[in-house]
């Protein structure tokens, strides 16, 4: 096969796939498990809005009697909850209950990843964070999307049917389009590059969330690393300009991607604490 037949036959893989495979990387091992770290958790099974069976960890607050707030976190693209619960799960530390889930197609969900089923899930995640929020009195819902994580759950919060209740969305490393991103990756290698466009006709974009933010009144706290390569900064630069107010970004020197928690000596650990203490 020629250089040109390769070229051909992957845009044609691609037609077929929807390039689902850009943003899809699904593990099914349980790599680590909170209480690996002392933290107190409990397994949890739900069904998706399409009653895909999903599951999830509910890691509880320390330390108080009462939650100071339940996040509700929508991780990365990749592996599963096992190495994602990790970015969060210090601030259960500070009395704050951990709601992390995973989508269909990853770890132990049912199904297989793909943007409208992602989007079923982040609701039906969203619902059943709420209601744990009310059975544990917590004081405030907080939304945690991040990197593939953010555009899932930018769009599932425009259709939740509670969204008045839920105080913050943070928006971690991510992404307001799959189209957009998709171009950004071809456009960033010489065997794609001429073929970047075609990101436009390959890449569905049914599930976006560029064009519901400037119409959405939830709060927003943006947090993108400047040295990312993964999600270049100008994408969460983007999202804060398209968003209605409130919102702030926070732009984070000396980060690269999702890991602001971890640089600068943990600096932002204490100041996103304080910022969620302010929140109503």
């Amino acid at each position: 096969m020629n250089f040109c037949q390769r070229i051909f036959f992957l845009l044609f893989v691609l037609s077929l796939s929807g390039c689902s495979y850009l943003f899809y990387f699904p593990h099914k091992e349980q790599i680590r498990k909170p209480s690996d770290f002392k933290y107190i958790y409990e397994e949890f099974r739900f069904k998706s809005k399409d009653q895909t069976p999903l599951h999830a960890w509910k890691i509880f607050a320390q330390k108080v009697k009462q939650p100071l707030g339940t996040i509700i976190f929508f991780h990365g693209n990749a592996e599963n909850i096992s190495t994602h619960f990790f970015n969060l799960a210090w601030i259960t530390e500070h009395g704050y209950d951990l709601f992390i889930f995973d989508y269909r197609g990853y770890g132990k969900s049912a199904g297989e990843p793909d943007q409208n089923g992602t989007y079923l899930d982040g609701i039906a995640a969203m619902e059943e964070g709420m209601k744990w929020s009310e059975i544990r009195k917590s004081k405030k819902i907080i939304v945690y999307g991040q990197s593939l994580g953010g555009i899932i759950a930018a769009r599932s919060l425009i259709d939740f049917k509670h969204k008045d209740k839920i105080s913050l969305l943070v928006l971690d490393s991510t992404f307001s389009s799959y189209q957009d991103i998709a171009f950004d990756k071809l456009t960033n290698h010489w065997l794609t590059f001429l073929f970047s466009p075609l990101a436009y006709l390959l890449v569905s974009d049914e599930m976006e969330s560029q064009s519901y933010l400037p119409n959405d009144k939830t709060p927003k706290l943006i947090i993108h690393g400047v040295n990312d390569t993964i999600v270049p900064y100008k994408f969460g630069e983007e999202i804060f300009h398209l968003s209605s107010e409130p919102k702030w970004l926070w732009k984070i020197e000396n980060s690269k991607h999702i890991d602001a928690f971890f640089k600068n000596s943990g600096e932002y650990k204490t100041k996103f604490l304080h910022f969620l203490s302010q929140i109503k």
